[in-house]
């Protein structure tokens, strides 16, 4: 499915909505040609929809997963004395009635943009749009990496610290040839349940990054970078645990940019 990132705004939250909204609508593009391609499958190829098979696997998902799972979960009032009695019927009827809804209930059966790390992408696009200038650049940090114990980890490094995995791996990683910026990402637009496990884990970040500066003389710096209103109201009291204040940073994309100017 079409990730679409939007960066028009210095906003990093406003950025990040507009293009989880914006990808929605290119996921609803995507899966109204996956219904429509369901619906022509000559049945004839394939005994039980569950014998199919395709080089796509959205459109292989969707009929051997995601529709049969949803025609479980309320098989009797689609007529059915037992979910094993789905049949390309049902499969090609659900594809139907998808295409026969309206946009308003349409956008709803199709891929979430909430899982297909639109957040991130957004975030790291600003930092090198916004540091075109400055010599740096900005990936996905692969193969993943862990700040801990006063160490940057590989993941297999990492478990024998802390086989309890209470950390969460760096997501973006910087470097202009001599500095390397290893950034933690979060975007958190409202509190609640798990989202306020966002606050501990950026604090673990932060405590360790700041392990890792008293341990180490080296060019490494450490941003914990936060959008989002309810994470953003959160930024002053995380900043209270920072003293390495020339090397750990946090704020959100804008601050985050200005400040790695400066390095």
């Amino acid at each position: 499915m079409s990730v679409v990132l939007i960066t028009n705004s210095r906003n990093g939250a406003k950025n990040i909505d507009i293009s989880r909204q914006e990808t929605n609508r290119s996921n609803l593009r995507e899966a109204i040609n996956l219904w429509k391609e369901i619906i022509e499958i000559d049945e004839k190829e394939y005994k039980s929809f569950k014998d199919f098979s395709s080089e796509n696997k959205e459109l292989e998902r969707l009929i051997l997963t995601t529709i049969p799972s949803r025609l479980t979960k309320n098989h009797i009032l689609y007529g059915l004395d037992s979910p094993e009695n789905i049949s390309w019927f049902h499969i090609k009827k659900m594809a139907d009635e998808y295409l026969n809804a309206s946009e308003w209930l349409q956008i709803n059966f199709c891929k979430d943009s909430t899982r297909q790390s639109v957040e991130e992408q957004v975030q790291r696009k600003m930092l090198n749009e916004g540091l075109q200038s400055t010599g740096f650049n900005f990936y996905k940090c692969k193969p993943s990496k862990w700040v801990y114990a006063a160490k940057i980890l590989s993941k297999d490094e990492y478990l024998i610290n802390d086989p309890q995995k209470t950390r969460k791996d760096i997501d973006t990683f910087g470097t202009n040839g001599s500095a390397n910026i290893w950034i933690f990402q979060k975007y958190t637009k409202v509190g609640g349940g798990h989202q306020d496990n966002v606050i501990i884990e950026t604090q673990h970040f932060i405590s360790d990054s700041e392990e890792f500066i008293l341990e180490n003389n080296s060019n490494d710096y450490f941003i914990a970078q936060l959008d989002g209103r309810f994470i953003e109201a959160q930024t002053k009291k995380i900043r209270k645990n920072i003293s390495s204040g020339s090397k750990v940073f946090a704020g959100n994309t804008e601050e985050v940019i200005n400040w790695i100017k400066k390095i």
